[in-house]
């Protein structure tokens, strides 16, 4: 009998959501040079926080970092302009051009997809996002 190999050993193992949003808030903080994204904030945290765009609840954006924001905690729930609590958040953020154009209309067409959030899902989701960790990491 053949041995797999490690790809499809991998592929067999389950994954689980936490692993992959782990990785998710690790692409969304690189992506964003580890800084808060919200527009104007000064403030230097270490710990910053990553914040779904559309919910997570949301299937088929669950795990796309296009979907994902870098936020101090003061954005992300304290302040009164904290994502959680401010209800022109989104307006606000959106009109600060913190995204290409064209970002929404193509995350908002993503979102509307119809998907299945099992183990295959999230391996690929996996794949996707350690690749472009890899990539983000890589120094110059």
């Amino acid at each position: 009998m053949p041995k797999k190999s490690k790809t499809s050993i991998a592929k067999q193992k389950k994954v689980s959501e936490r692993t992959v949003l782990k990785l998710w808030g690790e692409v969304v903080k690189e992506r964003a040079g580890n800084k808060c994204e919200y527009p104007g904030c000064s403030i230097n945290y270490t710990q910053l926080h990553p914040h779904h765009y559309f919910n997570r609840k949301n299937k088929s954006v669950k795990y796309d970092p296009d979907n994902g924001i870098c936020l101090c905690h003061i954005h992300h729930t304290h302040g009164n302009e904290a994502a959680h609590l401010d209800p022109d958040f989104k307006e606000k953020w959106i009109a600060s051009g913190k995204r290409p154009e064209g970002w929404l209309e193509e995350l908002t067409k993503n979102k509307n997809e119809i998907v299945k959030d099992n183990d295959e899902y999230r391996a690929m989701w996996k794949d996707k996002l350690l690749t472009e960790l890899e990539y983000l990491t890589i120094p110059f």
